[in-house]
C-alpha cells in the first residue's frame, strides 16, 4: 500500500486491478504525467476511501496478494 501525492494505491493481482479500473473508477499508479505506470498498483477513487467496508476488503486482497509473492532476492554486500 502506498500513500502518494497522487492518491492511495494498492498493489493488487492483475484481475483485481482490471476490475477496479473498469468498474470502480480506479486508475493505474503514475507519479507524474510522463512517468511510467507502476503496473501492479492502482490508485483508489476518493469515494472508495470513505467506504471502510469496501476499503478493508480491497486492502485484504492486497495483503493476501503481496504475501503470496516470492520473497525478493537481495544482493550480497
Amino acid at each position: 500500500m502506498l500513500l502518494t501525492t497522487v492518491g492511495f494505491a494498492l498493489k493488487l493481482p492483475e484481475e483485481s486491478r482490471n476490475a477496479l479500473v473498469k468498474e470502480r473508477g480506479a486508475k493505474p499508479l503514475r507519479y507524474f504525467p510522463k512517468a511510467p505506470v507502476k503496473k501492479d498498483y492502482v490508485i483508489l477513487p476518493k469515494v472508495m476511501l470513505r467506504d471502510m467496508k469496501t476499503l478493508r476488503r480491497w486492502m485484504m486482497v492486497s495483503i493476501k496478494y503481496v504475501l503470496s509473492l516470492p520473497a525478493p532476492v537481495r544482493g550480497h554486500k
